[in-house]
């Protein structure tokens, strides 16, 4: 082995992907194509021509979002803080698109192209990009109400706007918590996110008093909270149904009786936690949930201990919004929110859904491996940002810890470079006496 290849191999973070997060991400993935089969073959032998139709599908799409996860993890993370700019403006046009063109489909305009793309997916990846980017730029001033919130919340409320015209509220939910969350840690003050929050709040309570396709979803939630085993709601109803079945140890795998037709609808899709619960009981809920706490932990981990400030916040907010879209699909299984056609994310059957996520966990294995490429010094110096943002952060006060830490100080370096004038005065001094 030279010597270059060896100070390569040193390098933090340069030479491997987080093999924890794999393994849980493969585990689900797993798990959620045996749950799709198992909730999908009796509507597709009733309305299909094979019992195979979903699960064949679902394992196209699977391949095709791990294709998206071994470029997104191939490619170094900074790439995405150079494009940030024009991934958004191709979201944003890609959102208002939908609301003119878009199919219509049980009531909302969410895909494009007949059903089969759904710009809302990906775009949640696109705009905790340009999110991070952007604060990652903004260091201290974010703190600044016409640096820091205002310009926040502008952006927050054009994507919540085009995104609740589809209507389409969940993924609204998802990216604006999401990217509160990625504000606050970067730096901003809890006065700030407290007011941001209370705007936030009646803007929702406006939507919800204002829409009859939102208002029906709250009073569906409000009746399975009394009683969802005789809500009105019928998939509020079927889903309780199906984990009261279940019981602690379940029915068996394969023995639902809600995934038939006429039960629960969207079985092997949106209501794919509940079949779970019907077939392997409480002991199966608790293992995906595990599964998730898990991924959430390794996420977190690779976000502690990325030096940069774009990749800890871009860690971060992947790690939350896949945690969080999980925690909304279950509490909807629950009763305890209302529906939303959320998926499940790396289990439930999906096209845009699991592309998106896949591509999302292959960005932070990215963020994993190419950790610390940012700051040393020989051969991968060329992959550095080259972006024009203010990326001096010495007086940050972020709220990650391992973000910055391998960044010089400036104290420091001021205090190696009065050493030899000193030096240099007394020996003039020794001289002239």
């Amino acid at each position: 082995m030279t010597a270059s290849s060896q100070s390569l191999s040193r390098r933090p973070g340069a030479s491997h992907y987080d093999w924890g997060l794999i393994t849980v991400v493969t585990a689900l993935l797993l798990f959620g194509g045996v749950m799709v089969f198992s909730a999908s073959y009796p509507w597709a032998m009733t309305y299909q021509s094979t019992p195979f139709f979903y699960i064949l599908r679902h394992l196209q799409w699977t391949a095709v979002g791990l294709a998206a996860l071994f470029v997104t993890a191939s490619i170094p993370y900074t790439f995405w803080e150079r494009w940030s700019v024009p991934m958004l403006a191709v979201g944003l046009l890609a959102l208002m698109a939908v609301i003119f063109v878009g199919d219509d489909r049980f009531g909302a305009k969410r895909t494009l192209f007949g059903g089969s793309v759904q710009p809302s997916e990906p775009f949640k990846i696109v705009v905790l990009i340009y999110i991070s980017t952007w604060l990652a730029s903004k260091g201290a001033r974010i703190r600044d109400m016409n640096y820091g919130l205002i310009p926040f919340g502008i952006l927050m409320g054009i994507v919540a706007g085009l995104i609740v015209a589809q209507p389409n509220i969940s993924t609204t939910i998802l990216i604006i918590t999401t990217a509160t969350i990625v504000f606050f840690l970067a730096g901003a003050e809890i006065k700030q996110i407290l007011f941001g929050g209370i705007i936030g709040i009646a803007t929702f309570w406006l939507i919800i008093t204002r829409s009859s396709y939102a208002q029906e979803r709250v009073d569906a939630l409000m009746q399975g909270i009394q009683n969802p085993l005789i809500s009105t709601e019928h998939q509020i109803a079927q889903a309780s149904e199906a984990l009261v079945t279940g019981g602690p140890v379940g029915t068996g795998l394969g023995n639902s009786l809600e995934k038939f037709p006429g039960n629960l609808p969207l079985s092997w899709s949106d209501n794919i936690f509940a079949i779970v619960g019907e077939e392997l009981g409480l002991i199966g809920t608790l293992l995906v949930i595990l599964l998730f706490a898990l991924f959430t932990y390794r996420g977190l981990r690779i976000a502690s201990r990325t030096p940069d400030m774009f990749g800890s916040l871009l860690a971060v907010g992947l790690t939350c919004l896949i945690t969080l879209q999980a925690l909304l699909h279950i509490a909807v299984v629950v009763a305890v929110a209302p529906p939303t056609g959320i998926t499940l994310p790396f289990v439930s059957f999906g096209g845009s859904s699991m592309i998106t996520v896949l591509g999302g966990t292959g960005i932070l294995l990215s963020i994993s491996r190419f950790q610390g490429w940012q700051t040393s010094t020989g051969p991968s110096r060329k992959i550095t940002n080259n972006a024009t943002f203010d990326l001096r952060w010495g007086n940050r006060r972020t709220r990650l810890p391992g973000a910055g830490g391998s960044a010089p100080s400036r104290k420091g370096t001021a205090t190696k470079s009065k050493q030899p004038v000193r030096a240099k005065s007394g020996a003039r001094t020794a001289t002239r006496k």
